[in-house]
């Protein structure tokens, strides 16, 4: 099990993919919130509390264009954000390696389950290194 203070933000345009990403990742016990597009995702981060990470669908409305993921990390540089999309939405720009990682969608989300775990560990070792807990093991 996850520690509960553990704090994620989906960020995703498809209600139906949200609600699914967050009941997916609620089981694992991480506190789970969610933002359609961008201007919702930046008022959660500036009054929700504080967020450990972002899952960012590049389909978001804004996408994850060069602003937005440009404005995350300016506004909140310490904050890793993982970007989850269809491979064929990717493009080449630089922007992509500011990205604490990518996951491509599929319909299942042990692989994002994996990769939270992953990033979360790599970022704040203190919440996710106790015994027993899924973060804290990843095969």
């Amino acid at each position: 099990m996850v520690k509960p203070e553990i704090r994620l933000l989906i960020a995703e345009r498809n209600p139906r993919m949200r609600d699914f990403l967050r009941r997916e990742f609620s089981r694992r016990n991480f506190i789970v919130d969610g933002a359609a597009t961008g201007d919702e995702l930046f008022e959660k981060l500036e009054t929700g509390g504080h967020v450990h990470l972002v899952v960012l669908a590049a389909n978001t409305p804004e996408g994850w264009r060069i602003g937005l993921i440009d404005q995350i990390v300016e506004q909140y540089p310490s904050l890793p954000v993982i970007l989850h999309t269809y491979l064929e939405d990717l493009g080449d720009s630089p922007s992509l390696r500011k990205f604490a990682a990518m996951v491509e969608k599929s319909g299942n989300p042990e692989d994002l389950a994996r990769m939270v775990a992953l990033v979360l560990e790599r970022h704040y070792p203190e919440l996710t290194r106790d015994e027993g807990t899924e973060a804290a093991h990843v095969d």
